[in-house]
């Protein structure tokens, strides 16, 4: 955990408040399978960064969350649903979401456990 605070939540920390003038505009597949989901499903967003993928398809319900303060104050400004938690720590009950999505997950490679984290998200989901 001390790694991940030293090279990726005190970058990100730093840079918040020029994030979304860089990281604004949706990948076409993420907006692509966001708007296949089912009207009514709901979506987690782990590790939302600034949220820009909450705002995409009216018919579906997101939830973003991340662990960098700075960007879910952005994030809220922007009238998205988010909250501050640990990927770790996801404050989610087993088997809750349609869907999930961890765009940023290339963050894990420096954490002490990304299967952990994949794990946990996978928790989310319902057995299929």
């Amino acid at each position: 955990i001390q790694l991940e605070r030293e090279h990726i939540h005190s970058v990100y920390e730093k840079i918040a408040s020029y994030f979304s003038d860089t990281c604004y505009k949706a990948r076409p597949k993420v907006q692509q399978f966001i708007s296949q989901q089912k009207p009514g499903s709901l979506i987690a967003d782990i590790g939302c960064g600034n949220g820009k993928y909450l705002h995409i398809s009216s018919q579906v319900y997101k939830l973003g969350c991340n662990y960098c303060s700075p960007l879910m104050e952005s994030a809220q400004n922007e009238g998205r649903e988010v909250m501050v938690y640990h990927s770790l720590c996801l404050p989610y009950q087993s088997e809750c979401f349609d869907a999930v999505l961890s765009i940023a997950a290339k963050d894990m490679d420096l954490m002490d456990g990304p299967l952990d984290v994949l794990s946990h998200m996978q928790g989310c989901l319902p057995c299929v």
